[in-house]
């Protein structure tokens, strides 16, 4: 079973996650799901360039921001290790 089974926004094709329309009122969607470090963790680990949309509650600028501070991607990284064990 993949995390994203588990998603809160899994089947919720009403929702515009990646379009012009994306707002951070979607990410606070994202704050109670289960998932959501995992989710995270998944977006930081890809590329910049191919990096759109809300993933665990952030969007692609905050995203980007988290992955040139250390410190912002320890906290990441520390959340993950929480919610896996």
């Amino acid at each position: 079973m993949s995390w994203r089974d588990e998603a809160a926004c899994r089947g919720r094709e009403d929702l515009n996650w990646f379009g012009p329309d994306m707002t951070m009122s979607l990410a606070r969607l994202c704050q109670p799901c289960p998932v959501r470090p995992e989710c995270l963790f998944e977006a930081l680990q890809r590329e910049e360039k191919c990096d759109p949309g809300i993933w665990g509650g952030t969007t692609e600028i905050e995203r980007r921001h988290i992955r040139r501070d250390r410190s912002a991607l320890k906290r990441v990284w520390v959340e993950l290790e929480r919610a896996v064990s």
